[in-house]
């Protein structure tokens, strides 16, 4: 799908017309990467198999840009995104919010939380996205959601 390649060439002007032209199909649409082409970093390869799972399933394109570390896509698909889609599933029961924690993307995170990713969703294994991190600037992040939430 022409979507996902221009996600992986990092051609943003061509994901930024897609998703003009495109919006609605695009930001539900999934894509099955092949393993060899998305792999997590290697510092958090192991908590990655532990907290996510080792099945990734089908993305949406925010999920692949933000796995691929591609913020600056990520927040152009997400500025496109509809409120219901932020919080889809992958895998295990991942949401992109569970990913960007994990991976240590606090602009992510923050512009996540903004529009409204639900913190206290929990994946197959149990975990949420608290679970996912021991950065102090993501945590605070996300417990001052849990607070405003409660």
């Amino acid at each position: 799908m022409e979507f996902f390649k221009a996600i992986q060439e990092q051609d943003t002007e061509a994901v930024r017309r897609l998703l003009v032209d495109y919006k609605t199909d695009l930001t539900s649409a999934r894509f099955k990467p092949e393993s060899q082409t998305v792999k997590f970093p290697a510092e958090i390869e192991r908590d990655a198999y532990t907290l996510l799972g080792a099945y990734l399933g089908p993305l949406t394109g925010l999920q692949f840009s933000i796995l691929t570390g591609q913020d600056g896509i990520a927040k152009d698909i997400l500025d496109s995104t509809f409120e219901q889609d932020i919080d889809a599933r992958f895998g295990n029961g991942n949401t992109a919010l569970h990913l960007a924690v994990l991976l240590g993307a606090s602009t992510m995170v923050s512009a996540l939380i903004e529009r409204g990713a639900d913190c206290n969703l929990k994946n197959k294994r149990g975990y949420s996205a608290v679970d996912m991190s021991d950065n102090p600037d993501i945590l605070r992040l996300l417990q001052s959601e849990l607070d405003d939430t409660q």
